[in-house]
């Protein structure tokens, strides 16, 4: 199991390594598709298989749960961003936001090898996985929300500058940005509302609360209240694309705030 886990960790890296470079290569071109970039999605499909063969080998081998443990917790964060964007690339014109996926989904596997394996407490297990559960799954959606406003951010810029060059055409429309960025955070906010309660319902139990763990709650707040404002301000305001683009990637900004601290310094009294 050890070694299966070690080899699909490596063939997951290699694949992810090869479609961000062709995703990354389409995305400067001037033309249309090239051959090799149609394989990236594929590839990346092939690494998302690769990355999930090795999360369920490795937590067997470790006897670990996914959910239970802040470093598979990370990765699989990234997984389930990877998924949803292939599934979404197939119903929009999302096709180069490859370009931020297959990196995010690369650097997320390979650093959770290197972030602590989880924490101890007193939470009950069943709560504890729920409760992890439900923010790893908002964590993917809120990653890709902040991808397609900046996406859209970028997009804009250009049209208003009237800087359309021939890669431009090639971008996703506006209108389909805006619209995944407000379906993903829709999707996303309740996980990460439920993740916030529980959160605060056992913070007591999980250990002392160092001050690294304090800064992360802070984020972890304020992405939901910045997420909850975008989506209030949409629907009372008719705040839609730019500014609830800036309003998402804060959100976002704040999520991967919270995820470097975690590699950086895990350590106890933390949720994710």
């Amino acid at each position: 199991m050890e070694q299966l886990a070690t080899v699909a960790f490596y063939l997951g890296v290699i694949a992810y390594s090869i479609a961000a470079t062709l995703f990354f290569l389409d995305l400067v071109r001037s033309e249309g598709l090239s051959v090799g970039a149609r394989w990236a999605p594929r590839l990346l499909t092939v690494g998302a298989a690769f990355h999930l063969t090795h999360l369920v080998a490795a937590s067997l081998f470790t006897r670990v749960c996914p959910v239970e443990s802040v470093n598979f917790a990370l990765s699989l964060a990234a997984l389930m961003a990877t998924t949803v964007f292939l599934f979404l690339r197939q119903r929009s014109s999302l096709h180069l936001m490859g370009a931020f996926v297959a990196p995010l989904s690369l650097t997320f596997l390979v650093s959770a090898q290197f972030v602590s394996a989880g924490t101890q407490s007193h939470v009950p297990r069943a709560m504890l996985a729920f409760h992890i559960t439900a923010n790893v799954l908002g964590v993917g959606l809120f990653l890709l929300a902040g991808a397609a406003s900046v996406f859209y951010l970028v997009q804009e810029r250009r049209l208003k500058q009237k800087r359309v060059h021939v890669s431009s055409k090639r971008l996703p429309p506006l209108d389909a940005l805006d619209a995944t960025e407000h379906r993903l955070l829709l999707a996303g906010f309740p996980l990460l509302t439920f993740g916030v309660v529980t959160g605060a319902m056992f913070i007591s139990q999980i250990g002392p609360i160092t001050s690294v763990a304090s800064v992360r709650a802070v984020l972890g707040y304020a992405t939901w209240i910045l997420v909850a404002g975008v989506l209030i301000l949409r629907a009372l305001a008719g705040w839609r694309g730019r500014r609830a683009a800036w309003g998402t990637l804060a959100g976002a900004v704040c999520v991967l705030l919270v995820i470097l601290m975690y590699a950086v310094s895990p350590g106890t009294g933390s949720t994710l």
